[in-house]
Formats: structure tokens, C-alpha cells, sequence
């Protein structure tokens, strides 16, 4: 949070926030105290080992499924079956630790039986939701209520049976908390993360984020970690530094296509309460344990989920791998550590290879409605398969030609890295996104104008093979995309080319650049390219047409045309130098063809 915003929010609130001794939430405190901090994560329980934050030990995911009512779904991942399914009007996100679930239904926050689905408590929400979670052993909610002019934000905690334990009070913002271990992670004007005693509610410490703002919670069973949108900061000793110089700090760079994709939940967002779209674009991260410097990320490695697809990067931004989910979008996904989780909306649970994109399991979970979203409480699920790692440009490709129009600009990042690969079949599939007459206007000409750039000799046969097709009055056939062809195969002839795939080159576009049904646009092009590809060899067939059409008025009148095959023959020996001074003066020869032939001959 820059310092102009952070004296705003501050300023606005500071009459209404008291700083007496029993008040939790104020604007003084003993902030960034390494002493406090050390001793309150000596307090923190976490596990050794990743694992799922449920106390049965199981992966398992809870799914909310559209209809009316709703229908709240466990399904265990490893017996791949159903462990309880209830109707109820889910309106939040699951949150579940030890045997305790909590999801608001309706107007009130249910604690359920992780086991079993049971209902333990329903407590009544005073006010606005803005987050629950629980440690296993209790419940915390923060609420808004009060008055437009005097809003009052409450962290208050429960049991599992719904016994109100402690309260605080806030004048300023809260966001919603997370817990881990003993401790209640609050998140206050997103500026300073208010560290609490889960049993007592008193306040231990406090780290105020100095060049980082704080509106981002993650909890894991092994660690915990808060920050922004845009990166994180590991809670242990080093994060009383408040900065991202001097605390274990991680981020990535996306490409500007993936930039969208938000390191987790704003726990400020009421929107965000809930699943909604913004679960449709996650950096999907795993931190490697580290005891000091910058965060460094599993396997030098994350995974972005943006709508229907996966990609994984290194966290500079540099493609390795892409996976495509078919037909529908995937509502939800998490990094589990060996696997990356996700869950489409029709009920396909899918895991990844975190670094090779490989499928390591591919499950389903029966569901009578669309999936609005999930908590995927899969940490440590290590599924194995011998399942080869999928083809990097087949999940390119699948991503650049999709018909869904509402996310050109994934489409166009798929077609840039798609376009850097080598190898016939990357021509291939880029033609034809190019010859689709349904291919959107931005992208044909990017792929196009990338088709053009790549100059990959493999491609030629793909290309060549485009130009199959000859204008036909009978049959109504006409080629497509014949310019940005011959443009492509003009590019070629800086590179080099077997002989005898640049002869056949010149047989091909020859054949079709004469073809008198052609218009001129393309034939302009093919010749441009025939002669590019040639070096000389296509003289013999420029020198024919020359002296067959130099007295066609509607040949002439393509002086572009003209003006490449006369300077082209021209360039030739004296034998072709001495055909082209012979159509100059030659009176039989049309005007513009005579000049043409003229301005080839001049010094």
C-alpha cells in the first residue's frame, strides 16, 4: 500500500478507532516486534508434513452444485467416491480443519461434521459476513455491522456446538481471518496483520506491512503466508522485517495475457466470500521450506489457471508446459504440492504433474447441476500414473483454435508460445487458425504475422499444402489464406531450404501463381514468393508469362505484378537481360509492361 493511501485510510479512521489498553484493533501498537513474534509462532502448531487440513487425513473436496436448494458434496479423492452429499443453501466458501466444516447457509454460518455432514451449530450472523474460518477446535467469524457513518467490524469465536467464547471489536476494516495451530491470522485495513491467541483472543503481535499491502491469506497444513493479489510473504521469524527485502517474500512475473491470475482470495472483496469467477484465475503456487532469503516456489515452478486451462511457468514467466480441459470451465484449483487439484464445473477432478503437466489422475464426481465452485482440501495427494506428459503443442493449438470468444487475449498468449515451438505441425495448426473464416480478426492477423516470422524450413511441406486448392467456376472451390501462404513461404528464402523441397516449392507456387481464374492480391504474393524461394530458377517461368501476356491490357494493368517479374528476370544473365530490353521496345508490348521492363533495365 503506498504511504499517500496508507495516511488516508488511516486519517479516516483514526477518531473512531480507540487506543485504550483492552482495545485489539487500533492504530498503536508494538508492531514488527521480532521478540513478540518469535514467541507467538512458538505457540503455532503446524504439521511436519503436508497433509489435508480435514482430521480424517484423506484428500477430500467439497463441492457446491447449482439447483434448488443447493447440494453441498464431499467426495473422497482416494476411494474416488462420494463421502456425503446434503441439500443446503451454501452461500460462502467451505472452510474446513479437524473434523469441523463451516459454510454460511442462508442467513446463518452452519458447522457441520467433517465425517458425516451433520449439522453441530448454526450461528446467526450479526450484520454482513465478511469471513469465517476454524482451527478444528473453533469457529471465528468476522462480521460487519453499525451504521454507514459508524461502521463496527467483530472477530468473534465459537466452539464447534456454537458457545460464543470472545469478542473484538473493530472501528476499522477487517478482512477475513484464517487460522492455523493456535493462532487467528486477521488481516486489519489491509495494512497490519493482527496475530491473535485462538483460545483467549488477546492479541500477540502485530506486522504491519510496510511495502507490501495485506489483503491476501494462505494457510497450509506445513505454513502460512499473507500479502497481496501480487505476491506473498512467509509467516515465520524474518516476516516481523514488514518488508519485501527483509522477510521471506515471493512473486512471480506473468505474461501480460495471464496477468489477471491473483496469488489467492481478497479477504476484503465481499464478492469474493463466495466462488465466483475470480476462482477462474488463480497462480496456483507451493513454496519451498526455507529458514532465510527470498521465497523460492516448488520445483522452480507455478501453475496459472485461467478459465478452461492450465499453464505451468517458471516464476519469471517462461512457458513450459499448457493442458486444456474440454468443453467446460474449470471452477476451482489448488496446488496440493505433488499434484496440481482442479475441478471443472461438470464434475471432472483433474491432477497435474506440477512439471510437466502430465494428467496423474482423471476422476469424476457425479453432479445433478454445474458446479459453482470448491474447496479442494487435497494437500499432500500424490495420485501416480504412467500417463506420458501431454503434447505441448496439441494443448496449444486446442487453446489457440477454441471458439469460445471470451478469452482472446488466453488464445493469443497460447499462439505466441505456440509460434516459438518448431516442426511441421506447428505450421500445420497454424494455418489453420489462418484459412478459418471464424477466426477472429486480432488473431488471424497475429497468427498470421507469426506464421510469417517463424521462417521453420519443416513447415514448408504444410505450407505448400495449402496451395492445393485452384480456383474452380464449376465447383465453386477458391484457396484460403493464399497471401499470408505466400508470405510465409516468401520468408523462407532467407533460410536454407533442401534443393529438392525448393524445387517442388516453385512447381507448386508456379502452377497456382499463373493460374488465370487467381486474383491478383494472392498472385502478387505467389510470385513474390516464387521468386524469393527460387534464386534464379524461376526465371524460366517468369520469362514465359512476361512474353505471353506483355500485350493483355488486364495484365498490365497489375504494375505491381509486372514490376517483380521484370526486375526479377532482369537480374538474370545477358540471355535475360536481352528478353526484357526486347519488351521494352518491342511495340506490341502494352505500355505499362514496356515501362516496367524499362525501369528493370535502368542502372
Amino acid at each position: 500500500m503506498s504511504s499517500l493511501r496508507s495516511f488516508a485510510v488511516i486519517a479516516a479512521t483514526a477518531a473512531a478507532i480507540g487506543c485504550g489498553p483492552n482495545a485489539v484493533f487500533r492504530l498503536s501498537s508494538d508492531d514488527n516486534n521480532p521478540a513478540k513474534l518469535e514467541a507467538a509462532l512458538a505457540i503455532r502448531q503446524v504439521a511436519t508434513t503436508i497433509r489435508p487440513a480435514n482430521g480424517l487425513g484423506k484428500p477430500l473436496v467439497f463441492a457446491v452444485v447449482s439447483g434448488t436448494p443447493r447440494t453441498l458434496i464431499a467426495y473422497d479423492v482416494e476411494a474416488a467416491a462420494p463421502l456425503w452429499s446434503i441439500q443446503a443453501d451454501v452461500q460462502s466458501r467451505v472452510v474446513v480443519a479437524g473434523d469441523v466444516l463451516v459454510v454460511r447457509e442462508g442467513a446463518a454460518v452452519v458447522v457441520r461434521t467433517v465425517a458425516t455432514g451433520a449439522e453441530r451449530a448454526k450461528l446467526a450472523i450479526d450484520g454482513e459476513l465478511v469471513g469465517a474460518t476454524t482451527d478444528g477446535e473453533r469457529v471465528f467469524l468476522v462480521t460487519q455491522t453499525g451504521t454507514a457513518t459508524k461502521p463496527l467490524w467483530v472477530l468473534a469465536a465459537y466452539s464447534p456446538d456454537g458457545s460464543p467464547l470472545w469478542r473484538n471489536e473493530s472501528a476499522g476494516a477487517l478482512g477475513a481471518p484464517a487460522a492455523q495451530g493456535g493462532l487467528v491470522l486477521s488481516p486489519f485495513l489491509k495494512q497490519w496483520l493482527s496475530i491473535i491467541d485462538a483460545r483467549t483472543g488477546a492479541q500477540l503481535t502485530r506486522i504491519r506491512g510496510i511495502d507490501e499491502e495485506i489483503s491476501v491469506l494462505r494457510v497450509t497444513s506445513d505454513a502460512a503466508f499473507f500479502g497481496s493479489k501480487k505476491g506473498a510473504i512467509r509467516l515465520d521469524a524474518a516476516a516481523a522485517a514488514g518488508t519485501r527485502a527483509g522477510t521471506t517474500y515471493g512473486t512471480v512475473t506473468l505474461p501480460a495475457q495471464l496477468a489477471a491470475a491473483d496469488f489467492g482470495v481478497d479477504a476484503f472483496d465481499p464478492v469474493q466470500l463466495g466462488y465466483t469467477a475470480f476462482d477462474r484465475k488463480r497462480v496456483l503456487w507451493r513454496a519451498q521450506p526455507t529458514t532465510s532469503g527470498p521465497m523460492t516456489f516448488q520445483d522452480d515452478l507455478i501453475g496459472v489457471h485461467v478459465f478452461r486451462f492450465v499453464f505451468g511457468l517458471t516464476p519469471a514467466g517462461e512457458f513450459r508446459w499448457a493442458y486444456s480441459q474440454p468443453r467446460v470451465p474449470l471452477v476451482a484449483s489448488a496446488h496440493a504440492g505433488p499434484v496440481l487439484a482442479a475441478l471443472s464445473r461438470d464434475g471432472d477432478l483433474v491432477a497435474l504433474d506440477p512439471v510437466t503437466g502430465a494428467v496423474r489422475a482423471n476422476l469424476h464426481i457425479d453432479v445433478a447441476g454445474p458446479v459453482l465452485g470448491a474447496t479442494l482440501d487435497c494437500d499432500g495427494w500424490a495420485p501416480t500414473s504412467d500417463a506420458p506428459a501431454p503434447s505441448t503443442v496439441a494443448a496449444l493449438a486446442t487453446i489457440a483454435r477454441d471458439r469460445d470468444a471470451s478469452f482472446e487475449d488466453i488464445k493469443q498468449y497460447a499462439v505466441s508460445i505456440f509460434a516459438s515451438l518448431q516442426g511441421a505441425d506447428v505450421t500445420r495448426d497454424l494455418l489453420a487458425i489462418v484459412v478459418d473464416p471464424r477466426t477472429p480478426t486480432k488473431l488471424h492477423d497475429q497468427v498470421a504475422a507469426l506464421l510469417i516470422a517463424r521462417r521453420d524450413p519443416a513447415g514448408l511441406p504444410a505450407l505448400l499444402g495449402a496451395l492445393a486448392v485452384h480456383p474452380d467456376f464449376i465447383t465453386g472451390a477458391q484457396p484460403v489464406g493464399t497471401v499470408e501462404v505466400a508470405q510465409a513461404i516468401a520468408a523462407l528464402g532467407t533460410v536454407q531450404l533442401d534443393p529438392a523441397a525448393a524445387a517442388q516449392a516453385v512447381t507448386v507456387i508456379g502452377d497456382l501463381a499463373f493460374d488465370p481464374a487467381l486474383a491478383p492480391a494472392p498472385r502478387l504474393e505467389l510470385v513474390r514468393a516464387l521468386v524469393a524461394i527460387g534464386h534464379g530458377s524461376e526465371r524460366g517461368r517468369l520469362r514465359q508469362a512476361l512474353v505471353l501476356s506483355r500485350a493483355d491490357p488486364a495484365f498490365a494493368a497489375e504494375t505491381d505484378l509486372v514490376t517483380v517479374m521484370a526486375a526479377a528476370v532482369a537480374a538474370g544473365g545477358p540471355e535475360d537481360r536481352e528478353l526484357v530490353r526486347w519488351l521494352a521496345d518491342d511495340a506490341r508490348t502494352a505500355p505499362a509492361v514496356a515501362a516496367a521492363a524499362r525501369a528493370a533495365l535502368a542502372p
